[in-house]
């Protein structure tokens, strides 16, 4: 089983409804960003959701540990959540076309970051409000390899 099964199976309370391989294009069209290899083929096998707040545990010291609120999605739920919303693409300044695109979000608020223009899976940060970011992983899969358990401090 891969790390993102298993994540979902442990952690995801709600997911949203699979996408068509023409929703991801037509997405990938309407906000002008071809999504790295894996991150389409997450979209298409398990496409967001919501999650029990699982710690994240990045790579870097200096990184903040936060818990995993959602990874957003095509269809989503509710709108907040809805994966390439004009208003998330248009936080960064010179974001156009789109390198920048935000996936989740945690339970302090943090921006989960996708980097599309990174080499081959493209790579995964962590946007600290009014911060900086923080690198968490190459590719979506390393990503979810990050999740664990809630701590209790």
């Amino acid at each position: 089983m891969n790390t993102i099964e298993t994540a979902y199976r442990k952690y995801c309370t709600e997911r949203f409804a699979l996408p068509t391989e023409k929703q991801v294009s037509d997405l990938e069209e309407k906000i002008g960003v071809f999504f790295p290899d894996d991150y389409r083929q997450f979209l298409l096998t398990y496409n967001g959701g919501v999650f029990n707040e699982p710690d994240i545990i990045p790579p870097d010291k200096e990184c903040p540990v936060d818990g995993l609120e959602f990874m957003n999605g095509i269809g989503a739920i509710h709108p907040v959540i809805e994966l390439g919303r004009e208003i998330d693409l248009d936080i960064f300044d010179d974001n156009d076309p789109p390198q920048v695109v935000p996936i989740g979000d945690t339970i302090m608020g943090n921006l989960i970051l996708l980097i599309t223009h990174y080499e081959g899976n493209g790579c995964i940060v962590m946007k600290k409000a009014f911060d900086r970011s923080f690198f968490l992983a190459e590719g979506i899969e390393e990503f979810f390899g990050l999740l664990q358990d809630p701590s209790d401090d």
